[in-house]
């Protein structure tokens, strides 16, 4: 190798050309100066943190794209195994008639979206979607009913806590999306063997009002509390392309990050607008805008689950290959996504080949693993015996 400056010891000049064989090497001290470089640095080095400012999210996030891109991946193959990425499957057990107002759903009662409202679906059509989607690749199942709350709903609660027990017991990770519960809901749910509840911010405190009205932000985080002291994980993000400005999304994910514990999966979903609600004609959201807030996110929250949810069907594979690079590595695969379409099954196999992708496999608890894997391991010695 031939320095083509001489260094001092411990002192890097501020440019230095290094050269090989057919190979050049440039080094610039300006390239480690964004605070993208600065921040991901030190959450390597330091791990996660809840004490963020907001002017520090927001220097990650204005960091120049490429820059963020890679140091984003950077943390990403740091904190977890990079070529990952969990699939999971969402399906909607009790579509419509919601009596919130949130601007971006289809689901709700007040907007006219053609979508008609639907009774809880029975356990034989819920188990047998699951299975479905086990035998897909999903490790992960995610049941959503359209109610703004579980209270006064003893009878369909009960049923749900049924398919979390049974569904558990096809050795898959379990969420819910079921409203604002309550603190012995929670514990209920963790009992039935509930992995974790999903309850998104959706938006920045400040910009929450111009979405919605009939839940305030403090009840979403009231519930995050009640999930998070059942000892059930979180699972909160937020949509953007709602209209919100930049600003509103550094606010999203500093909120997340100083979260007394960081959720343990963070959605980050592109709004898919619909015609009949007050948003069916905001323009659709650009990738590169998916990219800054994957890779903020996983620079604040290393050790999170950033999923790459709604508006996936959108990107194109080399866009969501970046997203991946990014630090997102869990989708939502089946072809929709509550109501609204999704990327179907094989489509995501061919990408999941083309891109040298390994499914991620469940996570329970110690105990639960260790029944899984010598599960596994028996199927494997079965079938190549």
């Amino acid at each position: 190798m031939i320095l083509i400056r001489s260094i001092r010891p411990n002192r890097r000049p501020a440019s230095t050309v290094l050269l090989r064989p057919h190979i050049l090497y440039y080094y610039s001290s300006s390239a480690a100066s964004s605070a993208a470089a600065v921040e991901a640095e030190r959450t390597i080095r330091l791990g996660p943190r809840n004490d963020w400012t907001r002017g520090e999210i927001k220097s990650i996030y204005d960091s120049p794209l490429l820059d963020l891109l890679f140091h984003g991946a950077q943390v990403h193959r740091h904190a977890q195994n990079f070529r990952e990425v969990q699939q999971c499957t969402l399906l909607s057990i009790k579509t419509g008639g919601c009596s919130e107002d949130c601007s971006y759903c289809p689901q709700s009662s007040r907007y006219d979206t053609g979508l008609k409202a639907q009774k809880l679906m029975n356990k034989d059509a819920v188990l047998q979607a699951a299975e479905k989607a086990k035998e897909a690749g999903s490790t992960r199942f995610c049941m959503g009913a359209a109610w703004r709350d579980t209270i006064g709903r003893k009878t369909n609660f009960s049923q749900i806590l049924e398919y979390v027990k049974e569904i558990r017991g096809m050795g898959m990770e379990v969420c819910c999306t079921l409203g604002m519960i309550e603190k012995q809901q929670a514990l209920a749910l963790k009992e039935a063997g509930l992995t974790a509840y999903n309850h998104n911010l959706d938006t920045s405190r400040e910009y929450y009002p111009n979405i919605i009205t009939t839940r305030t932000y403090d009840d979403r985080l009231e519930t995050l509390k009640h999930v998070r002291e059942a000892g059930i994980n979180v699972c909160s993000g937020g949509i953007i392309g709602l209209g919100e400005a930049e600003e509103d999304r550094v606010s999203l994910l500093h909120t997340l990050a100083t979260l007394p514990s960081h959720p343990e999966s963070v959605p980050i979903n592109a709004l898919l607008a619909v015609k009949g609600t007050p948003l069916e004609d905001q323009k659709p959201v650009e990738i590169w805008e998916m990219i800054r807030m994957i890779a903020t996110a996983r620079i604040a929250m290393p050790k999170a689950m950033v999923r790459l949810s709604a508006g996936r069907v959108r990107f194109s594979v080399p866009e969501q290959a970046l997203c991946f690079l990014a630090g997102a590595n869990s989708i939502f695969t089946g072809d929709k996504l509550l109501t609204t379409p999704n990327n179907d099954f094989d489509a995501d196999q061919q990408m999941f080949k083309l891109l040298g992708l390994l499914p991620k496999a469940p996570s329970f608890s110690e105990d639960v693993v260790k029944d899984f894997e010598a599960e596994s391991c028996a199927e494997v010695a079965s079938s190549s015996g």
